[in-house]
């Protein structure tokens, strides 16, 4: 298929890598930040940058849309369209029925509209295999969802069909089990690095914890007390807190 990309970002980086090495070819990335765009063409065969949002005189058949959530209502006002081309969100929470009355106010056109929702966090210049990566696909009507199958099939072997809340709930688990765990394994590292140990010391548990996670197995809950003397090791408040409340929860799992 012949693809455009609205946004220049991580994910525009790898999904147009990624799509193209399959056999599709990306035709135009635009982005407010030209330089971003020139940097994801630099990576494909026959890609231009795009100055503006009119792509009415595309010959692309899908456009991605690879924004922040927050500039949606901006660029979907502005953005123009082939008559019968797709467009595709690139989103983990942003419903279809909004995001079309943005894009269309008037429900005039005969653009479809469908969410390609990659659960992993992507980060620019950082190659990774998307082979197994899953890709989450919402759409409104048959026809879109066989043109993001199809796409999706390009470049993972790992394809969910969602609706609107499945999505969101999926995109909540991602950031639990991955940006805010992390923020936690961080805090361990410091920890850890204040007496001059490294992360080793506790790998053991992590993996304990992890393949326990992944087998379904049970791994008996530690009881955990709230100790005031061991919390003041942890120097940023909103961190204090957030160790307060696991701990009660961790409580409340006992009972």
């Amino acid at each position: 298929m012949k693809i455009s990309f609205i946004g220049a970002g991580h994910v525009a980086w790898h999904l147009a890598q990624a799509l193209e090495n399959a056999g599709n070819s990306v035709q135009e990335v635009f982005s407010r930040d030209p330089k971003k765009a020139k940097e994801v063409v630099s990576f494909c065969y026959n890609a231009q940058v795009q100055e503006h949002l009119d792509f009415s005189e595309s010959t692309s058949d899908v456009f991605f849309l690879c924004i922040p959530e927050t500039a949606y209502a901006q660029v979907l006002s502005e953005l123009l369209l082939p008559k019968y081309g797709t467009l595709v969100l690139v989103s983990g929470t942003a419903a279809l029925a909004e995001a079309m009355v943005m894009y269309d106010p008037l429900r005039e056109s005969m653009n479809q509209m469908g969410v390609f929702f990659p659960v992993q966090q992507l980060s620019t210049g950082r190659k990774i295999s998307l082979a197994h990566m899953p890709i989450c696909v919402e759409v409104l009507v048959e026809e879109t969802e066989i043109t993001l199958v199809t796409l999706a099939k390009d470049i993972s072997d790992a394809i969910y069909v969602v609706s609107g809340e499945e999505r969101k709930k999926i995109f909540l688990a991602m950031q639990m089990a991955g940006v805010f765990t992390n923020q936690l394994w961080t805090q361990a590292k410091q920890l850890l690095d204040s007496i001059d140990l490294d992360t080793q010391l506790i790998q053991g548990i992590v993996e304990n914890h992890m393949k326990a996670f992944f087998t379904q197995q049970t791994i008996p809950s530690a009881t955990v007390q709230l100790n005031y003397e061991t919390l003041a090791f942890i120097e940023k408040p909103e961190m204090q807190e957030i160790y307060k409340q696991m701990v009660l929860l961790s409580q409340r799992s006992l009972t």
